[in-house]
């Protein structure tokens, strides 16, 4: 008799090929090692990391489940669930775009550092909407020690006074859950859901505290 494998969550995400955001997500379990006999990897990478999937690896996977998946527009991400998808309401981390043209999400910002291609590719899809005046941008380069960063900021019309806002609260020399929950509206979550995410950042804290 075989071997009865243990199954572990595995979430399936297909982006958007306009937005680059999660259009539908599927969440399924299988083994680590069917998964990772089928990326060909080892199966700690699939811990570690994310995959942009080829068709042959969606196949393989809808093989694997005896699942049809539907035909992709964009591309497709396989990745373990994370912390985040735990917390009761949107986080809005890879659903910004979506959110702003949605008029759900007021601000949205993104850094890294200026030779990466991801400011690239977060423009490349913002552009058409930047370009129609739809979303106002701001590009700001800095250096933080020895690296060269941009930080990308993007506005609806007539919220442009978050700009300088953000820029004012990120130059504050202490972090606090005051600071936490400015940037939190700033960034269109409501007062519930601020309140929420600092009471896990204080509960973390706690747990995380030496004891005397």
């Amino acid at each position: 008799m075989g071997r009865c494998l243990a199954t572990e969550t595995f979430l399936l995400k297909f982006l958007s090929p306009e937005t680059g955001c999660s259009a539908h997500e599927m969440r399924f379990e299988a083994p680590m090692e069917a998964v990772a006999a089928i990326l060909d990897v080892e199966t700690s990478e699939l811990t570690e990391h994310l995959f942009y999937l080829e068709k042959g690896e969606l196949d393989g996977l809808s093989l694997m489940l005896a699942l049809p998946f539907p035909e992709p527009d964009g591309e497709v991400v396989l990745t373990r669930p994370q912390w985040i998808d735990s917390v009761p309401y949107l986080v809005h981390t890879n659903f910004e775009l979506a959110l702003m043209l949605d008029g759900r999400k007021p601000f949205a910002m993104f850094s890294d550092e200026e030779s990466s291609w991801i400011p690239k590719e977060i423009r490349a899809y913002f552009r058409p909407y930047v370009d129609k005046g739809a979303i106002i941008e701001r590009v700001e380069p800095f250096v933080e020690g020895k690296l060269h960063l941009v930080r990308i900021l993007y506005a609806l019309p007539k919220e442009e006074w978050r700009f300088d806002a953000y820029t004012e609260l990120m130059s504050e020399r202490h972090w606090t859950d005051e600071s936490e929950y400015r940037l939190g509206r700033l960034l269109g979550y409501t007062e519930e859901q601020c309140q929420w995410w600092i009471a896990q950042r204080r509960e973390a804290r706690n747990v995380t505290a030496p004891k005397a």
